[in-house]
C-alpha cells in the first residue's frame, strides 16, 4: 500500500476564479507600454480620453502649450479691436487665415453681385480644391479668356466692357474681409488707382471718380430731421449732436478722388485700421436707418395719396406712420449723441470716423456695381442671354433698323453696347408712338414677359438662396391685341421659393409662394398658395365677377306664419326643439353696374344696371337648440316649399369694339336694354348652425343643396347704337 498521499483539487469553477482574479490585479507593468503620443494624437478627444491618453496627460498640455506659442510667434500681427467680452480696448494680436474649403455657390446670373461673389471665391480658394460648380465656373472665365474679345453671354460682355476692373475685383477676393490689403492692392501695380482702366478691346472706361460728386465727410452729416404727415406731432431733435450733425457744408465736405483717399489714408495710419472699420459699420448702421425713416415716410405718401384720390379718409394711415416716424427719430437722435461723444461731428479737423479702408471698398462698390448692373440688366432685356447662331444680336441686319449697320454684334463688347442701346432705344420710341409693344428677343408682338431668377450661397454646413418667377401675359386667338375682344384674357403670376441648408450640405425647401390673377369673360380669378417646410398652409382659389351694386333695398313682410317648440332638460340643460312655416313678400330694388364682354357683338361694356321686382317665399324649418330662449346655440335646417321671382332689369351703357369688329371697328356704341324674368323653385335647402345673445343673431351655413325648380325669361330687348369711331 503506497503511503503516497492525492493531492487536494480545488473544484473546476473555483480555480477559473482565482485564475481570473489574478489575472485582473496582475502588476501594471505586465501590460502593454503606453508609447510617447504626437501632436494628432493629443489634439485626439478620443485618444485623451483613454488609459493612455489620461497617462500622458501632462505630456500633451505641454506638447499642445508649445505647438500653440510657436504658431503665435511666426503668425503674422495685427493691432486689433477687442470685443466687450474679452476686456476691449485695441491690442495686437496673431491672425490666423481662415480657410474656404467646401462651398455651396449656384445661380445668381442674373446679378453683378452674384457674379462677382463666385468670382472672388475661386481667388479665396487660390483656384484650388473646386467642387464641381466652381469648377464649372472656373472653366468659363478660362473659355472667356481664351476667345479673344468675342462675345457669347452677357455675363461675359459686362465682364471684358469692364475688364481692367474685373480682373482687379476677382483678384482681391483672396484677401476676403481684409480692406486694408483692398486698399494697398488698389495702389498697387494691377490696381485700378491713379491709372486709367480699359475695357478688353481696348475702349477707355469712364473714370472711377467724376470729379463732380461731392460727399458727405462722414456718415452722420447725412442727417436731416425729416417730415410727418399733417397734423401728426412729430419727434423734436433736442440734442446737440442732431444740431451738429444737421450741417449743410459738412455734407458735401468731401469730393472723392484717388489722391483724397491716399491722403486720408496717411492722415489716419496711427489709427488702428479695427478701429476705423469699427467705425464705418456703425455709420453703415446709422445709414440703414436713415433709409428705413425715409421708406416708410415715401410709403404713407403712396397709400395715402391713393385713399384720398378713392375719399376714404387717412387718420389711422398717419397716426401709424407718425409712430413708426417718431421711434425711428428717436433712435436716430441716440446713434448720433453716440456719435458725439467719440468725436465724429467734428468740422474742422479729420477724424477716425472720416475715412477708412471699409469706406474705401464701400465707396467703390457703390460706383462700380450700378454701372455693371445697368449694362447687365439692358443686354438681358434686349437680348434674352441668347447669343446663339440665329439670334438676332448676330443677325441684326433682320431686324431692318437702319442704325443697327452691322450684321454680327458680338464681335466685341463695344458692339454688343451700341446694340443693345440702340435696340433699347428703338424699343421705346415704339412704346411713345404707341405702337404694339414688341418682344426685343424675338421682336414679335408682345403677348407676355417671364421674368426668373435665383441663387445659392453657403458651405456645407449652412446656406440659403431663392428662386423667383413672375411675369405677365395676355392670350388672344390673333395677333396681340387684334383678336376678339371676347377671347381675350390677361393675367399676373409670381412665384417665390426659399431653401436653406443647416447642419448639412442638403437643401431643403423653407417656403413656398404662388400666385396668379386672371380675367375670365366676366370675372377675375384669383389664386393664392403657401407652404412652409414642404407643408400645404395656405389655399385659395376664388373667382369674382366683375359686377358691383351702390344700392340695394329690399321692402319685405317677414314672419313665421306657425311655429311650435317644447323644451325639456338633460341633466341641467335645457334643449328647446322648433319647428315651423316663416313667409318671407318683397320688392327688390337695386342700382349697379358691371364690366363685361358681349361675345356674340365682340364687345368690352361697361353698364350702369337697375333691377326691380316681386318676390314671394314660404319656407319650413325645424331647429334643436340649447341654451335658453335669447341666449342659445343650435342647428337649424331649412327647406323652401316655394319661391317666385319676377325681376325686371334696365340696362344703360357704353361699349367698345375690337379692331376686328366686321362692321364697325375701334367703334363706341351706347348700349340699351331691358328683360324680364321668372323664376319657381322648390325643395332648395340648407342646414347651419346658429346663435343668439340678445338681440344679436348670426347664422353660419354647414350644408345647402339645390331643389327643383324653372326660369324663363319672358322678354330682352338690348340694343348697341354707334357713336363715334375713335381710331
Amino acid at each position: 500500500m503506497s503511503l503516497r498521499r492525492t493531492p487536494f483539487r480545488l473544484p473546476r469553477p473555483v480555480r477559473w476564479a482565482m485564475l481570473s482574479t489574478l489575472s485582473l490585479a496582475a502588476p501594471q507593468a505586465l501590460a502593454a507600454p503606453c508609447t510617447q503620443p504626437t501632436l494628432t494624437e493629443c489634439s485626439n478627444v478620443d485618444y485623451r480620453a483613454s488609459a493612455c491618453g489620461q497617462e500622458n496627460d501632462s505630456y500633451c498640455q505641454g506638447l499642445m502649450e508649445s505647438e500653440w506659442k510657436a504658431r503665435y510667434t511666426t503668425a503674422p500681427k495685427r493691432t486689433a479691436l477687442l470685443p466687450d467680452t474679452m476686456g476691449g480696448g485695441v491690442e495686437s494680436v496673431a491672425v490666423q487665415p481662415n480657410a474656404v474649403l467646401d462651398t455651396l455657390f449656384s445661380g445668381s446670373d442674373e446679378s453683378i453681385v452674384g457674379q462677382v461673389q463666385r468670382g472672388q471665391v475661386l481667388a479665396r480658394k487660390d483656384y484650388k480644391n473646386l467642387t464641381k460648380v466652381e469648377a464649372a465656373y472656373n472653366k468659363q472665365r478660362g473659355e472667356w479668356d481664351a476667345n479673344g474679345v468675342l462675345e457669347r453671354s452677357c455675363q461675359e460682355y459686362v465682364h471684358e466692357k469692364h475688364y481692367d476692373y474685373s480682373r482687379f475685383e476677382q483678384d482681391v477676393g483672396r484677401f476676403g474681409d481684409d480692406f486694408r490689403a483692398l486698399f494697398t492692392a488698389a495702389y498697387g501695380s494691377r490696381g485700378i488707382a491713379e491709372r486709367t482702366l480699359y475695357s478688353k478691346d481696348g475702349e477707355k472706361l469712364a473714370p472711377l471718380w467724376d470729379g463732380k460728386t461731392r460727399v458727405e465727410k462722414n456718415a452722420y452729416f447725412r442727417f436731416v430731421p425729416g417730415p410727418y404727415p399733417k397734423g401728426a406731432k412729430a419727434y423734436e431733435f433736442t440734442s446737440e449732436a442732431a444740431l451738429k450733425a444737421n450741417n449743410a457744408e459738412a455734407r458735401q465736405a468731401v469730393l472723392p478722388s484717388d489722391a483724397w483717399h491716399q491722403a486720408m489714408s496717411k492722415s489716419l495710419s496711427k489709427v488702428a485700421d479695427d478701429v476705423l472699420n469699427d467705425s464705418q459699420q456703425r455709420q453703415e448702421d446709422f445709414s440703414a436707418l436713415l433709409e428705413r425713416r425715409n421708406a416708410a415716410y415715401a410709403s404713407w405718401q403712396r397709400e395715402s395719396e391713393m385713399l384720398r384720390s378713392r375719399d376714404f379718409s387717412t387718420v389711422e394711415l398717419d397716426e401709424k406712420t407718425a409712430e413708426q416716424l417718431y421711434g425711428l427719430d428717436k433712435a436716430l437722435e441716440a446713434s448720433l449723441e453716440k456719435a458725439d461723444a467719440e468725436g465724429c461731428l467734428v468740422t474742422d479737423k479729420a477724424t477716425a470716423c472720416d475715412w477708412s479702408p471699409r469706406r474705401y471698398k464701400a465707396m467703390v462698390d457703390a460706383v462700380m456695381v450700378p454701372r455693371r448692373e445697368a449694362d447687365l440688366r439692358q443686354c438681358l432685356t434686349v437680348t434674352g442671354n441668347d447669343f446663339g447662331a440665329e439670334s438676332f444680336i448676330r443677325n441684326a441686319d433682320r431686324l431692318k433698323i437702319k442704325e443697327l449697320t452691322q450684321k454680327d454684334y458680338t464681335l466685341n463688347p463695344t458692339l454688343v453696347s451700341a446694340y443693345t442701346r440702340i435696340l433699347a432705344e428703338y424699343l421705346a420710341q415704339q412704346a411713345a408712338n404707341q405702337q404694339p409693344p414688341v418682344n426685343p428677343v424675338t421682336m414679335t408682338k408682345r403677348r407676355g414677359q417671364d421674368f426668373s431668377a435665383g441663387g445659392y450661397a453657403g458651405d456645407n454646413n449652412f446656406g440659403g438662396g431663392y428662386s423667383l418667377r413672375a411675369g405677365w401675359e395676355i392670350s388672344t386667338p390673333g395677333s396681340a391685341f387684334n383678336g376678339n375682344w371676347c377671347d381675350t384674357n390677361a393675367s399676373i403670376f409670381s412665384e417665390l421659393g426659399l431653401y436653406a441648408n443647416v447642419f448639412s450640405p442638403t437643401r431643403k425647401e423653407v417656403a413656398y409662394l404662388t400666385g396668379r390673377a386672371s380675367t375670365q369673360p366676366s370675372a377675375i380669378r384669383a389664386e393664392l398658395s403657401a407652404r412652409v417646410l414642404g407643408n400645404p398652409v395656405f389655399t385659395f382659389d376664388q373667382s369674382y365677377p366683375a359686377r358691383f351694386t351702390f344700392v340695394e333695398r329690399k321692402p319685405f313682410v317677414d314672419k313665421d306664419a306657425a311655429k311650435g317648440s317644447a323644451t325639456f332638460m338633460v341633466w341641467f340643460i335645457p334643449v328647446t326643439v322648433s319647428g315651423g312655416l316663416s313667409v318671407e313678400v318683397g320688392i327688390v330694388a337695386s342700382l349697379g353696374g358691371a364690366m363685361g364682354r358681349d361675345c356674340t357683338r365682340n364687345l368690352i361694356t361697361l353698364d350702369l344696371l337697375g333691377n326691380i321686382g316681386p318676390y314671394a317665399s314660404a319656407n319650413g324649418f325645424v331647429s334643436l337648440a340649447i341654451g335658453i330662449p335669447g341666449l342659445q346655440i343650435g342647428v337649424r335646417g331649412t327647406l323652401t316649399i316655394v319661391r317666385f321671382e319676377l325681376p325686371l332689369q334696365g340696362r344703360i351703357g357704353v361699349a367698345l369694339s375690337s379692331p376686328t369688329h366686321p362692321t364697325n371697328p375701334n367703334t363706341l356704341f351706347l348700349g340699351l336694354g331691358t328683360s324680364l324674368n321668372f323664376t319657381l323653385r322648390s325643395l332648395d335647402g340648407r342646414l347651419s348652425l346658429f346663435a343668439e345673445l340678445g338681440f344679436l343673431k348670426v347664422e353660419f351655413p354647414i350644408v345647402s343643396w339645390p331643389g327643383i325648380g324653372t326660369s324663363a325669361q319672358l322678354f330682352n330687348d338690348q340694343h348697341y347704337l354707334p357713336l363715334a369711331q375713335l381710331y
